[in-house]
């Protein structure tokens, strides 16, 4: 089940205000989590964003009980952690900072001895093989003799195996070649699609993470920045309209004329403009400031393809471009960097 703007949808986990921070080996204080909030709704794809070090991977952690926040409340499936933490880790699996089997045993063989411990029939370790498309190369194939895409679907099968609700996954396409990025996508749609899991996956790869994922977290310096579905981002976001004309310096003064800022740039063929509406002050969006700072209003094209024609420039092409999830991103990042400019960077993963 996809995650829309319309959508309502049930939280399976939230972070609320979430701090955590260690002591380095020169005993020094690092903060990883400054008040971390974010939410996970049921059903969909999450894909929790942000530079190395932003933070991911020890908010996963602490999901998981691999580290103790120091404040703040994490609940999942209606339990507060870590106090059901067992409770919660039989409903939910994880693949974090890479698979790790037995290098002379095949794939198979591995999953078999960890299905022991979760309880799992042989018939169980075929259908999650079958599942990753490992079914085949499981049983002839060692672990050693695996591509990192194969360890890495491999690692993905064993998180299946306790039959979660939920699964978090840490940089699953980190390193993988095209083709293996293409079979890790497409499994993880097919998980949300064909057998209702509700996935996390932590990366600092933003266009992958577009094609999977139906709720975007953005993280910088351990806090969340950004906590949306996809097409409410993108709603949010500021589009250009691009005019290209022969005249650049009169189209200019006519639209100055009438408060539209139109801003050179190189185009393909000739003087091309982008322009900009004066900014707009009530804009608001899920990733608060940031969203509303991405830039001005988008300027009317048939309003501004009147002005132009009523001065006789006739403009040869009128182009609406919409924004991107990146540029989203990067405004979102820049605002964040802007709030604690100054600051030496604190956090880790």
């Amino acid at each position: 089940m996809a995650v829309t703007s319309g959508d309502a949808p049930e939280v399976l986990v939230r972070f609320d205000q979430v701090f955590k921070s260690f002591r380095t080996t020169r005993g020094r204080r690092q903060v990883a989590l400054d008040g971390f909030s974010m939410s996970v709704p049921r059903g969909a794809v999450i894909g929790l964003l942000g530079p190395n070090g932003s933070g991911k991977t020890t908010a996963l952690k602490a999901l998981l009980g691999l580290v103790r926040p120091d404040r703040g409340t994490i609940t999942a499936f209606g339990r507060e952690l870590p106090a059901d933490q067992r409770f919660v880790a039989r409903r939910m699996g994880a693949l974090i900072e890479g698979p790790a089997f037995t290098a002379s045993l095949t794939g198979e063989h591995n999953l078999r001895l960890l299905g022991e411990l979760h309880g799992a029939e042989r018939s169980e370790v075929a259908d999650v093989l079958d599942m990753v498309g490992l079914d085949a190369a499981a049983r002839r194939r060692s672990y050693s003799g695996y591509s990192l895409g194969m360890k890495q679907r491999l690692g993905v099968a064993g998180a299946l195996l306790s039959r979660p609700d939920l699964l978090v996954l840490d940089e699953p396409m980190n390193g993988l070649d095209p083709e293996a990025v293409r079979h890790m996508r497409e499994l993880l749609k097919r998980l949300r699609d064909e057998h209702g899991k509700t996935v996390v996956i932590s990366s600092h790869i933003l266009a992958e993470v577009e094609l999977v994922s139906d709720w975007i977290t953005i993280v910088r310096n351990g806090r969340v920045i950004c906590d949306a579905s996809i097409p409410e981002l993108l709603s949010q976001g500021t589009s250009r309209l691009v005019v290209r004309v022969h005249d650049a310096v009169t189209a200019r003064s006519v639209l100055a004329d009438h408060g539209y800022a139109a801003v050179p740039a190189d185009g393909p063929a000739g003087a091309e403009l982008q322009v900009e509406s004066p900014p707009r002050t009530d804009r608001t969006g899920p990733c608060g400031s940031a969203a509303s700072s991405a830039g001005p209003g988008t300027a009317d094209g048939a309003e501004v393809l009147r002005l132009l024609t009523d001065r006789a420039v006739y403009p040869r092409e009128l182009i609406v471009e919409s924004a991107s999830l990146e540029d989203i991103y990067v405004a979102a990042v820049r605002a964040a960097d802007a709030a604690v400019a100054g600051q030496e960077p604190r956090h880790d993963d």
